[in-house]
């Protein structure tokens, strides 16, 4: 009984060179991918400590993390002004919020990328059956369609495998990048509020 490896290793070989853009290109997206998500759930720029933040507001010195970081980048300094604080803020979002983007384009465009790589594998596999026809009816002819068809196949199925997982980790990765970007809107608006109210 063929192992799993041994079947993995069978189907790469059946789906010929196109499968080694493939493996490329998953390379690539997961490698990208996980340390995408890795950043954007490292830290604390999140809601779930918000309770604290008055505190942490008054005194910048006990709040940890990154949310600790950029809060006592934001409040450094005695004659902070509403147009400082909104650069300082703005500053973390390029930093920050940019970074994860940039991120989040290559892995979007390598996901939309491994089906089209894929079909590009069913195109040769169909130019492969053509041949394959075009030689008759004889063994070598049938032997041609038959792996013309398991690549078309197979490279379409390994493109749709690839992409589908990257998706869902580009929807987390998402997710978690609008909640920074919620978390940061939320501070400035409450640095803004609680210590520039007076001001006309």
């Amino acid at each position: 009984m063929p192992s799993i490896f041994q079947e993995a290793l069978d189907a790469f070989i059946t789906g010929g060179g196109i499968m080694y853009m493939l493996g490329g290109v998953a390379f690539i997206l997961y490698a990208t991918a996980f340390a995408a998500l890795a950043y954007v759930t490292r830290g604390n720029l999140n809601s779930k400590s918000s309770p604290s933040w008055p505190q942490w507001l008054d005194d910048p010195s006990m709040a940890p993390g990154r949310l600790g970081e950029a809060l006592r980048y934001v409040l450094h300094g005695d004659r902070l002004t509403v147009k400082i604080v909104q650069r300082r803020f703005a500053e973390i979002r390029t930093n920050l919020v940019s970074a994860i983007d940039r991120r989040l384009m290559v892995v979007n465009t390598l996901t939309a990328a491994a089906p089209l790589a894929g079909l590009l594998g069913t195109v040769m596999g169909m130019l492969t059956m053509f041949s394959g026809l075009a030689k008759g009816r004889g063994q070598a002819g049938m032997q041609a369609v038959a792996n013309g068809m398991q690549e078309a196949l197979i490279t379409t199925q390994t493109g749709l495998t690839i992409a589908l997982p990257g998706l869902f980790i580009a929807l987390m990765v998402k997710a978690r990048r609008d909640a920074v970007a919620a978390t940061l809107v939320r501070l400035e608006s409450l640095i803004l509020t609680t210590r520039f109210h007076r001001e006309p």
